[in-house]
């Protein structure tokens, strides 16, 4: 809903139509992993060389990029398959998630796009435990029980139940249908989370130390940046569950505006009247406040089964005689990509919070059928939510 929602780093490509981003931190992962793995396949395999045995590595860190891909796509497929619109999958220096709308999603489909992700590494794992005894034995044998490795390692540790970890997520399913509540199902797995980091660190720290050992700077670091990934993820789950209880206090009637469609040849003095009419001038941007109008006109690219419009810009002054006689088409913006929300007939402000979310996008119009319903904004979303206490 925000900025920081927005995806960062490359876009290598749409596959099925799902935009797949390698984040600016996944070099930092892999290069982590070569370092890490380099000299320990220089001392595994004999006269491999250096260059080898961070060749060797590299190939280590292609192969977990292809399970984490696996990961992440058997939560984008199970997510379409369900009814979800799936906005992006990004390889970070966590691994990788999935973003996807899950207000309409009930408890037991929020549970099945949960574990399939740590399914299809158990899958992987199965597969590569029946190629290895198959392999020649040196570096196809020690890659492959790697890959084993990794893949039931990946799987395994994200069913801790606690966020942003799958575990979490099933736990949250479990505790809202019990309880009927989401947002206490998303507290709780949050604050899972947040207990698993402590847990995860002390266990780096605390125990080389009854052994009488200094703990391992490398693997001390790699468990704090682990846990402060992992502690950001629970905390905002923590956050969302309590805007999500905070939801009950804010209607979609307190943060839409309306939205009043005219003819593109429609003089500007009139677009003027019409905006504030219906409640004041429509500024799209920061200035544009509820209950503002929006005023649109039929986008070019529109059809009648589908059809867009474009946002016309109300000047605040229209006085001078070629302001007030120029048509609507000459102030017109376009929104941003993903801006038009098919409500139906009973529009849930969950829905429209999540569609902004997975879209990325600041500003969305409602819509039911062909018919606009209105416009709701970040901005306002969020004065609406501060308001009932939610930040």
């Amino acid at each position: 809903m925000r900025d920081r929602d927005a995806p960062r780093g490359w876009r290598v490509g749409a596959p099925w139509g799902v935009p797949l981003y390698v984040s600016g931190s996944w070099p930092i992962f892999a290069a982590f992993i070569i370092l890490y793995f380099g000299p320990q396949m220089a001392g595994a395999i004999p006269g491999i060389g250096t260059v080898g045995a961070y060749a060797v590595a590299a190939l280590y860190a292609v192969l977990l990029a292809v399970s984490v891909l696996a990961h992440e796509a058997a939560h984008a497929v199970a997510a379409r398959l369900l009814g979800a619109r799936v906005g992006r999958v990004v390889l970070d220096v966590f691994g990788g998630h999935t973003t996807y709308e899950s207000a309409g999603l009930t408890p037991g489909r929020s549970a099945i796009i949960a574990v399939v992700g740590p399914l299809a590494n158990g899958v992987l794992a199965v597969l590569g435990s029946l190629v290895l005894p198959h392999l020649p034995p040196g570096v196809p044998w020690l890659v492959g029980t790697a890959f084993v490795l990794t893949n039931a390692v990946v799987g395994a540790f994200n069913l801790v139940p606690g966020h942003p970890l799958d575990g979490g997520h099933l736990l949250d399913a479990v505790i809202w249908k019990v309880t009927g509540r989401r947002d206490l199902g998303m507290i709780a797995s949050g604050w899972a989370g947040r207990l698993f980091v402590v847990a995860l660190v002390g266990w780096f720290v605390l125990v080389p130390l009854f052994e009488g050992r200094q703990p391992s700077f490398v693997m001390l670091a790699w468990a704090g940046l682990v846990g402060a990934m992992m502690w950001a993820g629970a905390s905002q789950a923590v956050t969302a569950g309590r805007r999500l209880g905070a939801y009950s206090r804010v209607s979609l009637d307190d943060v839409l505006a309306p939205a009043i469609v005219v003819d593109p040849r429609t003089p500007m003095r009139e677009v003027r009247r019409l905006a504030v009419a219906d409640g004041g001038a429509n500024r799209p941007g920061d200035e544009a406040r509820v209950p503002g109008a929006y005023v649109l006109v039929p986008a070019p690219h529109g059809s009648a089964t589908s059809p867009d419009w474009d946002l016309v810009t109300v000047p605040q002054e229209v006085d001078t005689a070629s302001l007030a006689d120029a048509p609507a088409s000459a102030f017109t913006v376009r929104p941003p990509r993903g801006w038009i929300l098919d409500a139906g007939h009973h529009p849930r402000l969950e829905h429209v919070i999540d569609h902004m979310h997975v879209s990325t996008v600041p500003i969305v119009l409602l819509r039911n059928g062909d018919r606009p319903i209105g416009v709701v904004t970040a901005e306002a979303v969020n004065e609406a939510l501060t308001r009932a206490g939610a930040f």
